[in-house]
């Protein structure tokens, strides 16, 4: 992945942003950040705590009970069950946590709106990402899109199901799978990079990063089956 920094298992990633906000991924040298995967509870506090000291947030993570929804959260919320966080307001900070699924962080080029997007198949297939874009009141050409690290294409081995949703969906999206031994396997990164591009983002970072192919980097759950979960965070000062 194209980094900008690194430091203590925090990433920035070579994203170009307003001056104003900011993005970080946490990569498996930092450790697990999800209270539900058996982890200590208390060893989990710790590391969110240092991570909120590490890059300054302006206000605290309030971390979504991500559960494969549509929905999107505007921030300021309590904690609930959501799979993307908007906020138009400043000294606010949006995140999520993955492990093969897609981090999505997206920003207007103005620096005034900012949203973090957990998108698995079903949620994307849902119209997650599609939502989350809704939700910005900046035209969708003057958003700005980076995909973190996800499971890859060579990797993501998917039955009929998955592929009659996204086709369902949009027919173009037959491209993005091929068929091999049986199953189909799924570009999903490249399927959300078109949704983006249809929606009117032009603005789009993707990352290269296989979770499963790079997994001393990464924690993946399709490799790991109780893997951990690592952030993609972004926030406005």
């Amino acid at each position: 992945m194209n980094v900008s920094s690194q430091h203590d298992g925090i990433i920035v990633p070579d994203w170009e942003l307003p001056p104003n906000v900011h993005a970080a991924v946490t990569a498996r040298a930092f450790g697990n950040l999800a209270v539900h995967v058996g982890d200590d509870p208390a060893a989990v506090l710790l590391r969110r705590r240092q991570l909120q000291r590490s890059l300054k947030l302006p206000a605290a993570i309030t971390w979504l009970q991500q559960q494969h929804t549509n929905r999107v959260l505007r921030w300021p919320f309590k904690s609930a069950v959501g799979d993307a966080a908007y906020s138009d307001r400043p000294q606010s900070v949006c995140a999520v946590l993955t492990a093969d699924c897609l981090p999505i962080l997206c920003c207007s080029d103005d620096g005034k709106e900012i949203a973090a997007v957990h998108a698995g198949w079903r949620g994307l297939a849902d119209g997650v990402l599609q939502n989350a874009l809704a939700s910005f009141k900046t035209p969708a050409a003057n958003i700005r899109i980076w995909i973190g690290p996800s499971i890859g294409a060579s990797a993501f081995e998917v039955g009929d199901d998955v592929r009659d949703a996204f086709v369902a969906r949009h027919s173009s999206n037959a491209e993005y799978f091929l068929f091999h031994s049986g199953k189909w396997l799924a570009d999903l990164a490249s399927i959300a990079a078109a949704e983006c591009l249809r929606a009117g983002v032009k603005n789009i970072t993707k990352s290269d990063e296989c979770t499963v192919g790079n997994n001393t980097n990464w924690y993946s759950w399709r490799k790991e089956k109780a893997a951990a979960r690592f952030a993609s965070i972004i926030w406005r000062n």
